[in-house]
């Protein structure tokens, strides 16, 4: 539903917009300005160009003897294509016409920019739209290379796209005239591609202008595809690396989208941009910026009051400041003779909120609780760490508003109600069939049945602590009764205290013993965790206490199935645990005393444990077991284990093994220089133990 729910959103008319102005525009101003494209060019016009250079402040009415210079200058210094974004509406003074006609005929590479013009007529019951493309006066048309349109949305609608074919009729614009200028001029490299191919169209294509050619290879996609293979076919050498990678990249544009994502460099000013002022004087300019480079001249204000061709993008300042429209027009050209345009697909958009539902929803179903809003948390960044990657690396638009913004709070609110639901539901069936007997805090995390107490056998996973007190028994000869009931008070606070905070159970205490459990539903690791941190806790807490005379107190552990079951007859029960593991668990705690150890567990509790150092200990029979089971102590958590500790572990590790492996003499060298270093590891004087005893009893049957 929540993948379902994504996919319906994106498709609203608003939805778009909101990843546009939201999700793109934080994704861009997060990568901030880009280095100027190297092969591009600005030379802006502006408010204070009048002033420098004596003139009104009417831009259109300048004398356009200033362009004929720019263009001489720009031609001399070697400027592969001078694109105009300003356009000559009408002609001014013949002199100044004819000048900077002159200028632009002996270049031989200036373009100019025309006006598409829409226009709706009736024919009876129909309406039509007529486009209509106006270029400029006709002396500076006719000496340009070749005009094109540059449509751009009116203010205040925000740019984020432009069109490499405009209209209806698929008029070349002004970027991709600049980029086949570039790249090929007068066509003669796509033509000899055009040469090689069968198909029906390569006749017509071969025939016409450059624009010509530019039009019938946007209007037969099948001809730029086939164009590629060609191209790649050449052999070695018939063309260079540079140069097949630019035809390609043309080739590119013409079978590619009309209205493709602009990718922009970054606020105002962050193409390399010349004021017209600088190149008109004879001051110092480093001509060598402009060899070989595509040219792009146009109204580019440096501040507000005056900007004239000014369009709200993702970078519009604060002050009001716009990119310009001849900015936006280098910005195009620069994407597209990079490919650096921004890939955007409405089909994989789809497939990728559907696939964050799934995986969303996912996590918080298979974590429920704080950790799966944890989880989902730390997936949302991810994904987002992977949207911006792929936008700043390979220039990949990914939709990160719709996910983050809706889908994935949405999901954390369902899954929220829905495991305080089953949570709720679960709990008040406990009581209801429990409540005879225990508190509903014990019964929380068990079984959803609603039979009766007195048939009520339930099968569970659990986790068992023991413990037992070291000389208890001649504790309580020494004292009162009631000094021995405030005693054990104490005794037990300091042992049920960290208990309660790890969510396990007091089962029994019988004595000094006491029996806790940590019950589920089904096997759930942490319980193991969660048992083994309350040990440490415990032993902890007795040392530091202020209970004395302390007591050292032994504690097994161990986990698996354990039946909660009511134990008794005729009007008296208990609810209990019942199973071998609590039996078993009471088995490993008594080992404690042999091996000199404080808190023991079976191997198969201790798989379940991270974060703690442990020490195994070896095979052990114990009570009611058939196979011996294999024994760790716990000694610390890995934060709180020392130097002191890893050692003893590591050096017993390497004795343990030559014991097991029969190598008992070398094992009993290794335990002794243990117990130098370490006289108080009870473990290691075991098996001197059980050395010197087997020595004893070989000897006694020789």
């Amino acid at each position: 539903m929540i993948g379902l729910l994504g996919i319906a959103v994106s498709l609203l008319p608003g939805s778009t917009e909101w990843e546009e102005q939201v999700g793109l525009e934080l994704l861009f101003k997060l990568r901030g300005q880009r280095p100027s494209p190297r092969d591009v060019e600005i030379v802006s016009i502006n408010g204070k160009t009048s002033t420098q250079l004596g003139l009104g402040e009417e831009i259109p009415e300048w004398p356009r003897s200033l362009h004929a210079r720019l263009i001489d200058r720009l031609n001399a210094a070697g400027a592969s294509v001078i694109a105009y974004d300003i356009f000559f509406k009408k002609a001014r003074d013949p002199d100044t016409d004819a000048e900077m006609a002159r200028a632009m005929h002996e270049a031989g590479n200036v373009l100019l920019v025309a006006y598409l013009q829409q226009q709706e007529f009736n024919d009876g019951p129909r309406t039509h739209q007529i486009e209509q493309l106006i270029a400029p006066t006709p002396r500076l048309a006719d000496a340009a290379l070749a005009i094109a349109p540059f449509v751009l949305p009116k203010i205040p609608v925000r740019v984020s796209r432009f069109w490499t074919f405009s209209g209806t009729q698929q008029h070349i614009s002004l970027p991709t005239l600049a980029l086949q200028t570039a790249i090929d001029p007068q066509g003669e490299g796509l033509r000899a591609l055009i040469s090689e191919t069968d198909l029906p169209q390569a006749g017509q294509a071969l025939s016409g202008t450059s624009l010509g050619l530019a039009r019938q290879l946007r209007g037969n996609p099948e001809l730029p595809a086939q164009l590629r293979k060609t191209l790649a076919g050449h052999h070695p050498g018939s063309l260079d690396a540079q140069r097949q990678a630019e035809l390609l990249g043309l080739l590119a544009v013409f079978d590619g989208p009309a209205y493709p994502y602009l990718n922009f460099y970054g606020p105002p000013g962050s193409i390399r941009t010349h004021p017209i002022q600088d190149l008109l004087d004879d001051g110092a300019v480093d001509w060598r910026l402009f060899q070989g480079k595509t040219v792009f001249v146009g109204y580019s204000g440096d501040y507000q009051p005056r900007q004239r061709d000014g369009f709200h993008t993702v970078f519009s300042q604060p002050d009001g400041l716009d990119l310009s429209g001849v900015e936006i027009a280098a910005t195009a050209y620069a994407n597209l003779r990079y490919a650096e345009t921004l890939s955007h697909n409405p089909g994989l958009t789809a497939g990728l909120l559907l696939g964050f539902g799934l995986i969303t929803t996912l996590i918080l179903r298979t974590l429920p609780g704080l950790r799966g809003l944890a989880a989902g948390s730390l997936f949302g960044a991810f994904y987002f760490a992977a949207v911006y990657a792929l936008f700043s690396l390979q220039h990949h638009w990914l939709p990160w508003f719709v996910p983050l913004a809706l889908q994935m709070p949405l999901a954390m609110i369902l899954s929220q109600l829905s495991h305080y639901k089953q949570i709720r539901k679960s709990r008040e069936r406990l009581r209801q069939l429990f409540g005879y007997y225990l508190p509903g805090n014990v019964i929380d995390r068990l079984v959803k049945d609603d039979r009766q107490p007195h048939s009520q056998v339930e099968s569970a996973f659990g986790v068992c602590l023991s413990t037992d007190a070291a000389n208890y028994t001649a504790l309580a000869e020494g004292m009162s009764p009631e000094a021995l009931q405030v005693y054990l008070n104490r005794y037990f606070e300091l042992l049920f205290t960290p208990i309660r905070f790890r969510h396990g159970v007091v089962s029994d205490v019988i004595g000094d013993a006491m029996l806790a459990i940590w019950p589920a539903n089904k096997t759930d690791p942490e319980l193991a965790q969660q048992a083994c941190l309350a040990a440490l806790e415990i032993d902890e807490m007795i040392r530091v206490s202020d209970l004395e005379p302390k007591l050292v107190t032994r504690m097994g552990l161990h986990c698996g199935n354990l039946v909660m079951s009511h134990v008794g007859a005729i009007d008296h029960f208990e609810y209990r645990a019942v199973g071998d593991i609590v039996n078993t668990s009471s088995r490993i705690e008594n080992l404690n005393k042999r091996l000199g150890t404080r808190i023991l567990a079976s191997n198969d509790f201790v798989q379940h444990l991270r974060g703690i150092v442990t020490r195994e200990l070896g095979q052990f029979m114990v009570a009611g077991k058939q196979q011996p089971v294999i024994l760790h102590e716990i000694a610390a958590t890995e934060a709180q284990a020392d130097a002191r500790t890893l050692s003893l572990h590591n050096d017993f590790a390497r004795a343990l093994a030559d014991w097991q492996s029969g190598d008992r003499e070398a094992a009993n060298s290794q335990f002794e220089k243990i117990i130098e270093d370490f006289p108080e590891d009870g473990p290691s004087r075991y098996y001197l133990q059980q050395f010197h005893e087997r020595r004893n009893t070989q000897r006694t049957v020789l």
